[in-house]
């Protein structure tokens, strides 16, 4: 019995041994199959989110923050002239050399500030790339990625625009320079030609003095045009400074008007002023609103040749409206689109060159209805506060209608 006994309990421990062994045999393939899933569903996953990056279409650097040990996705391989397989590169062997100060300027800045934008060009074809770039953390190292955009053709186009601005400016300053050196000089002789005729007058007999009276006349319409000229190089130059002061709308407007009562009535119109408030106070310029009305009341009876020219005032919290309205001979259809344009509308003048320019300055708005042969009304809205210098003011409204 001893030894059977001894030889059941051999066999149930070899039994038992060859169990374990088969049993954690097949527990590791199971353990090892779990493995091998979760890995490749982590690969699969790392190769959806490796994908879009490689396929994307911005240059795309991985590199230290110092500029060495770089990656590059394969829109960058392709700017780069790289194959597949990618040499080992660092950040400022992709930079043209011309850049490569600012390159290193650029890598100062990630370092210090964790980000940098700098525009660069590319090796191999002087692509030229807006470069952003921060730093990120991987695996516990602190690495940075820089994304590139193309902005060649962005940058030539703006390049093209502030020359074609300055050009401007400079056409604006030279033509404005030359035309108040122009007036000037043709100022002078004219100042004498006028106080010769008003001696000539009183020397000549009466069948002269209707000569004379004419040398005067187109002399002082001339005078009159340089004066405009003068304003309108003036305005363009912005050398023009508004002095606003609180003043009463109402009695400006109606001593602007009443200069204009002597010839409304001798080419027999009605002039009035209708103001829905007898007092209307505003913060405006009392000269600009004068030369406002200066221009736009006396074209009103200048072209007025039978009827009334009506001046209304109108008012709200914000604004003054001040509207002109005749009945005279109206604006062709074929000017109205020019009526601002000063130098480019010839025939017309350039007192609604000069009021635009004046209102604009103001912060206003100038709006113009007209019909051939059936009158014209235009209205001027200037803010009620303080005037608006003109570097920080809006852009006149210009709204030209034809009937």
């Amino acid at each position: 019995m001893p030894l059977l006994a001894l030889a059941f309990a051999a066999d149930l421990a070899v039994g038992l041994a060859v169990g374990l062994a088969v049993g954690a045999g097949a527990a590791g393939a199971v353990v090892r199959r779990r493995l091998r899933a979760r890995l490749a569903t982590a690969e699969a996953a790392l190769a959806r989110h490796r994908d879009p990056i490689a396929q994307a279409p911005d240059v795309l650097l991985v590199h230290d923050v110092d500029g060495g040990r770089m990656e590059a996705n394969r829109a960058a391989q392709a700017a780069l002239g790289l194959g597949d397989a990618q040499p080992q590169l660092a950040f400022l062997d992709a930079v043209a050399v011309a850049d490569r100060a600012a390159a290193r300027r650029h890598l100062a800045a990630l370092d210090a500030d964790g980000q940098a934008c700098t525009d660069l060009h590319l090796v191999g074809g002087g692509r030229l790339l807006e470069v952003v770039s921060g730093v990120v953390s991987v695996a516990g190292q602190r690495r940075a990625v820089s994304i590139g955009r193309d902005v060649s053709a962005r940058r030539a186009r703006e390049r093209e625009l502030a020359e074609a601005r300055d050009l401007a400016v400079e056409a604006t300053r030279v033509r404005s320079q030359f035309l108040a050196s122009l007036s000037h000089e043709i100022r002078t002789p004219l100042t004498s030609v006028l106080g010769f005729t008003e001696l000539l007058r009183e020397e000549v007999g009466e069948a002269q003095r209707g000569l004379v009276e004419a040398i005067e006349a187109g002399g002082q319409r001339l005078l009159a045009t340089l004066d405009s000229v003068l304003d309108l190089a003036t305005l363009d130059a912005r050398r023009e400074t508004l002095r606003p002061a609180r003043l009463d709308v109402v009695a400006a407007v109606q001593a602007a008007v009443e200069r204009h009562r002597v010839e409304a009535e001798a080419r027999g119109l009605a002039l009035e002023v209708q103001a829905f408030e007898p007092v209307t106070w505003a913060t405006l310029d009392a000269d600009a609103l004068c030369r406002i009305l200066a221009h736009v009341v006396g074209n009103a009876v200048r072209y007025t040749e039978t009827g009334h020219v009506t001046v209304e005032i109108d008012a709200d919290a914000e604004a003054i409206g001040i509207r002109v309205i005749d009945t005279g001979i109206g604006i062709a259809d074929d000017a109205l689109p020019h009526l601002f344009e000063g130098f480019q509308n010839p025939g017309q003048g350039f007192g609604l060159a000069i009021t635009h320019r004046i209102v604009r300055l103001m912060g206003g708005t100038i709006n113009v209805e007209s019909r051939w042969r059936a009158g014209t009304a235009v209205t001027v809205v200037l803010p009620r506060g303080d005037a608006t210098p003109a570097a920080h003011a809006p852009q006149a409204e210009i709204l030209v209608e034809a009937g």
